[in-house]
C-alpha cells in the first residue's frame, strides 16, 4: 500500500476488526470476513485506474488483489496501525474526481452519517470511477434478529439496506452494476454491491435538497401588484 498521504495513524484496531477477528468457525464475524474478502478479491481485479481508497475495515484487504499502483487504507480512528490514512468517511481529505476506486466494506453500517459517506464517495470518484460495497441485509435471518436485540452484529450497527443504498446512489449519479447476496443460511445477512459513477454535465441534488422555502426565506412582496395605486389615474390625466 501507498503512504505518503496526510495524517498517518498509531495505534490499536477499530471497533470493527475485534469483531471481523472472531476465529469460531460458525462465528458472524469470521463467516462475513471470509464472505467479505472472496468477493472483493474477484471484484477489484478487473477495476483500473491510479488511485484506491478503503473506507473502514481494515481487517479486510479489499484492495489486496488489486491493480491499481496507489492504495490506501482509511480508519475513522487515529488508533488503527494497518490504517495509512486517519479520516472522517463523510470529509475525505482528496480533491473533487481523484479516486479511481473506493471499498466500503461494511462502512455505511457502521457511520453515524451514511448518506453524508456516499455524498463524499459521489465527490471524490473520477467519471467511471467505481464503488465497491459490503454491508448488512436487513430482510435476512441476520439483520430481523439484529432488529430484535440479537448481539450477532457488531456493536452501535445501523443496517442501511440495498433498497436504501440502491436510492441514494441513483440520486448521486451512480449505476449500479451488480448486486449479490450471501448465500443462505451462512451468508444470508451479507450482500456485495459494485456501482459505477455516470458522465453527466450538470451536479446531480440529493433528492433531500428538495423543499419549499419557508416563511422567513420569501421576499417581503413576494407578488408585487403590476398596477399600483395612482397609476392608472396619472396615466389618464396624461392622454387628456
Amino acid at each position: 500500500m501507498s503512504g505518503q498521504i496526510i495524517g498517518l495513524a498509531p495505534g490499536l484496531a477499530p471497533s470493527l476488526n475485534p469483531w471481523l477477528e472472531q476465529n469460531a468457525a460458525r462465528s458472524a464475524g469470521a463467516l462475513a470476513r471470509a464472505w467479505a474478502q472472496k468477493q472483493y478479491d474477484q471484484a477489484v481485479q478487473d477495476i483500473f485506474g491510479y488511485h484506491a481508497l478503503q473506507l473502514g475495515a481494515s481487517n479486510l484487504q479489499t484492495l489486496a488483489q488489486s491493480r491499481i499502483a496507489h492504495r490506501w487504507v482509511a480508519a475513522g480512528i487515529s488508533s488503527d496501525t494497518k490504517a495509512a490514512l486517519f479520516a472522517n468517511a463523510s470529509a475525505l481529505p482528496f480533491f473533487e474526481s481523484t479516486l479511481d476506486l473506493v471499498t466500503l466494506p461494511f462502512t455505511l453500517d457502521m457511520h453515524s452519517d451514511p448518506d453524508a459517506v456516499l455524498d463524499e464517495v459521489a465527490r471524490v470518484l473520477v467519471p467511471e470511477g467505481r464503488a465497491v460495497f459490503a454491508g448488512f441485509n436487513k430482510l435476512s435471518r441476520w439483520g430481523m434478529a439484529h432488529m430484535l436485540g440479537s448481539k450477532r452484529l457488531p456493536e452501535r450497527t445501523h443496517i442501511y439496506g440495498t433498497n436504501r443504498l440502491k436510492t441514494s446512489l441513483a440520486e448521486l449519479g451512480l449505476v449500479v452494476e451488480s448486486v449479490q447476496s450471501g448465500a443462505w443460511p451462512n451468508h444470508d445477512g451479507l450482500y456485495f454491491l459494485i456501482a459505477k459513477k455516470r458522465v453527466i454535465a450538470i451536479k446531480p441534488i440529493r433528492r433531500a435538497a428538495w423543499r419549499l422555502p419557508s416563511w422567513a426565506e420569501l421576499p417581503l412582496n413576494p407578488f408585487p401588484n403590476p398596477n399600483p395605486r395612482g397609476l392608472g389615474k396619472q396615466k389618464n390625466q396624461a392622454e387628456k
